[in-house]
Parts: structure tokens; C-alpha cells; sequence
């Protein structure tokens, strides 16, 4: 039987009830999302301390990076690829074949670039043993196929596995991480939990949906290489204004400072990412609708922002109202002034963070890939050179907050004016070829 098959005699459920139960999975996977740190963090303070935990965010910001690099934007790529093509078994298996060849390459060169780091930088070298054991991470998101999952928009199987591979951190963490020495462990069980939900993850997409490896030419692969590229090096840009700053503020503060610095971060992230269910739900309907009616595809994104804004503000205003609670809940003990007033600060940024997703997925629907490259790359660089210089003439983590919001809104106004431009013509009749998908592929090739 047939990739192609075995998806269309389910029972297809309306477009309504499918984006309702992708919906609701991966609401599901937020909670749990947010259940983890709640759980851990205030755990790992008490018993290994600030400053081993301002360790272990280093170790992790770094590994992030890792994962970013395999996961190349086949999330989004990918993803589209698999939603257009679902019901072509023989394209299906070329693209899984072709992504999973690149992400093992991509995860082979990070591996050489960490040991290259290990041997030559003194901050890397007295902790190679934990970057080793955080491969691990790498690895299992490597075979964690979630771009596929959200392509045959069946989000479910996503919150299963990775509520196992949470759910086996959380019960290893609490059962033997018992004191500072054992900051080793606390990566062992989060590698191994993610390394069991990859190969889960692969063995179901290979079993269910019958999806076949097969050898694909290095014309193809990079094809996939090519295709992808722009979004890649946005995420890599991305990366230089998120997760950096944990890295960057390593070389200038102690571990106790990151630390601090680190569970600001991960609050910030956490909320902004209330509505990140909706807009990942969302987003296959959205490139798909985009193909069948541009008009249509306008309409929702609009009502997309119109909902986010209702649902975003109360989320900054008791952010900043109870950041000193947030904070107790999270370390486990009343947080120091510098904290809090850190977090009241930064919870600006919410303001516009969903935004930024929202736009991206817009502007890789609409094809401006080029664009979003841009305007992400040069966010990047602001921060890459903004953070170092800020903390070199003595501006600290509160410094970086501050560079955290001048960031974020640079990138929120400007994908949002360029999908504004992108769209603008097709609504208001500017000029533009009568056919509006033309008009805007005119525009940029990406």
C-alpha cells in the first residue's frame, strides 16, 4: 500500500476540526513545556546552585546552536515541501531521505567544530566532557522528524514523544541529580530522554506511513541544500541574538551572573511563546490556502494578528506585575532587586514577540526568503556587536536586556512593514500585474 494511500483513506476530518486538533496538541506540548522548567529549575538552583547552573545554560546555549545547524529551517522548508507533496509517496520519501542525509552531515560538522573548540578555547576546553555528553541532544533531534509531522499536519505525534522524553528528564532529574558534581547527569538523562523520542519518532514515520530511505543524488541533495539556505542562515541570525548572549556574557561574568541572566531568558521565552501553538497549528493551512487563494490567505493572517494582540498584552502587563513572584516560583527563593527589575524590563519584548514568528511564516509562504534573511542577518550583527561592547564597558546583564529589546522590535517592524509592501498591492491596487500571486513573486526570487 502506498504513502499516498494510507493517508487519504483516513477519515478526513474539515479543515476546522484538523487545525482544532493540531491546535490542541501542540497546546498540550506548551504545557508540558512549561511544566519542565517549572519543575527542574527551581530544583537544579537548590541543589547544585546558581553557579552550576550558570554552567549548565552555557553548555546548553551552546548545544542549541548545534541543533540549530541540523535543523537547517526544515521546520518550515520541510514542512512546506511535505504539505504540498503529502499525497506523493515516491517525492515523500525522496524529501525524508534527502533531509535526514543533510541534518547527519550538519551534525557530523558541528561535532568537528566543538572539538576544534575544545582544543583551542580555554572557556570550551575546561568543560569538553559536558559538550560531549550534550551531543546526545543534538543526535536525537536529528532523528526527530518534526517537520514531517507537521506536514501531514498529524501534530499529535510531536506531543507524545516529546512529553515521554520530558517526562523521563523530569523523573531522572529528581531521582539521582543530588549535588553540584552531578551537573553531568542532569545532560546524560535530557540526551538519552531526546535520543529514545528520535528513534521512537523515526521508527513510526517508517512503520505508519510507510515512508522508504532511499539514495539520493548530490544533485538533489543540494537542491534541498539550496531551498533552504536563506531560511538557515536567518536561523543562524537568529541564534546570534537569542541564545548568544547566555554564550557571549560566559566570557565577560561569572557563571552565577549567567545563571541569573539565563532564567530571565527562559521566562521571557516562555511566555512569549503562550500563542506559539496557534501560529505553528496554523501555518501549514496558511502555506497551503496561500497556493489555493491569496485573498483568503491575507484575511486570516490579519485576524492571526488581530488575536495575538488581544491575547499578548495581558500576558506583558502580569508579567512585569509579577515578576518578582515569577521569580520565586522559578529559583525557588526571593530573587535579588537586580532580578527582578531585569525581568520587569524585559518583559517589554513580549510586546511584539509573537509577531516575529507570525511574520516569518508569512513571509516564507509568500516566498520572500531574501527578505526575512535580511532582516533577521542584520539583527544578528546588531546584537553581535552591540552585546560584547556593552558588556565590555561595564553595562552587565541589564545591558543585554536592553540590547534584547532593541532587537526584537527592530525585527518585529521591519518583517512586518516588507509583508505590509509584499501585500500592500494586491489589496489596495498599486500598480501591479493583474495576477496578485505574480506580483509579489516579481518582487523576490527566494
Amino acid at each position: 500500500m502506498t504513502q499516498g494511500v494510507r493517508l487519504s483513506q483516513k477519515a478526513a476530518p474539515s479543515t476546522l476540526q484538523r487545525l482544532g486538533y493540531n491546535f490542541l496538541s501542540l497546546v498540550v506540548l506548551q504545557g508540558i513545556n512549561y511544566l519542565v522548567p517549572l519543575i527542574t529549575i527551581p530544583y537544579l538552583v537548590r541543589v547544585m546552585g546558581i553557579d552550576q547552573f550558570g554552567l549548565l545554560s552555557f553548555v546548553m546555549a551552546v548545544t542549541l546552536y548545534g541543533v540549530m545547524v541540523t535543523d537547517y529551517g526544515f521546520d518550515l522548508s520541510a514542512t512546506k515541501l511535505v504539505s504540498i507533496h503529502r499525497h506523493e509517496p515516491r517525492k515523500l520519501n525522496e524529501i525524508f531521505s534527502a533531509v535526514l542525509i543533510i541534518k547527519g552531515a550538519l551534525a557530523i560538522l558541528y561535532m568537528l567544530i566543538i572539538t576544534l573548540l575544545t582544543f583551542f578555547v580555554e572557556k570550551f576546553s575546561s568543560v569538553a566532557p559536558l559538550f560531549w555528553i550534550a551531543y546526545l541532544i543534538v543526535i536525537g533531534q536529528v532523528l526527530f522528524p518534526v517537520w514531517f509531522f507537521q506536514g501531514i499536519e498529524e501534530m499529535r505525534y510531536i506531543t507524545i514523544m516529546n512529553a515521554f522524553s520530558k517526562l523521563f528528564f523530569i523523573v531522572m532529574i529528581l531521582v539521582f541529580v543530588k549535588g553540584r558534581e552531578d551537573i553531568d547527569l542532569v545532560l546524560w538523562f535530557n540526551g538519552t530522554g531526546t535520543l529514545i523520542a528520535g528513534l521512537w519518532a523515526l521508527f513510526l514515520v517508517l512503520r505508519r506511513y510507510g515512508i522508504r530511505l532511499q539514495r539520493v543524488s548530490y544533485e538533489k541533495l543540494w537542491h534541498y541544500l539550496v531551498d533552504g539556505w536563506y531560511i538557515f542562515t536567518s536561523r543562524i541570525a537568529v541564534e546570534l541574538y537569542s541564545s548568544a548572549n547566555i554564550i557571549i556574557l560566559g566570557f565577560f561574568a561569572s557563571n552565577a551572573v549567567v545563571g541569573y541572566y539565563a532564567i530571565v531568558e527562559k521566562i521571557i521565552h516562555a511566555m512569549g511563546n503562550v500563542l506559539e501553538p496557534l501560529t505553528r497549528a496554523v501555518y501549514p493551512y496558511l502555506a497551503k490556502l496561500y497556493r489555493d487563494s491569496s485573498e483568503l490567505f491575507y484575511k486570516r493572517n490579519v485576524q492571526l494578528s488581530l488575536l495575538i494582540v488581544a491575547m499578548m498584552l495581558p500576558v506583558t502587563l502580569g508579567t512585569a506585575y509579577f515578576a518578582q513572584e515569577i521569580l520565586q516560583i522559578i529559583i525557588g527563593h526571593p530573587p535579588r532587586p537586580e532580578v527582578v527589575h531585569m525581568l520587569q524590563l524585559a518583559s517589554v519584548v513580549l510586546v511584539g514577540y509573537l509577531y516575529g514568528s507570525q511574520f516569518t511564516n508569512m513571509l516564507v509562504t509568500i516566498g520572500e526568503t531574501k527578505v526575512l534573511n535580511a532582516i533577521v542577518m542584520i539583527a544578528g550583527v546588531l546584537n553581535i556587536i552591540l552585546a560584547p561592547l556593552v558588556l565590555y564597558l561595564g553595562g552587565g546583564a541589564m545591558g543585554l536586556i536592553w540590547i534584547l529589546i532593541l532587537v526584537d522590535f527592530f525585527i518585529a517592524i521591519t518583517k512586518g512593514y516588507f509583508v505590509y509592501v509584499r501585500l500592500k498591492p494586491r489589496y489596495f491596487g498599486v500598480g501591479y500585474s493583474s495576477d496578485p500571486r505574480g506580483s509579489v513573486h516579481s518582487g523576490s526570487k527566494g
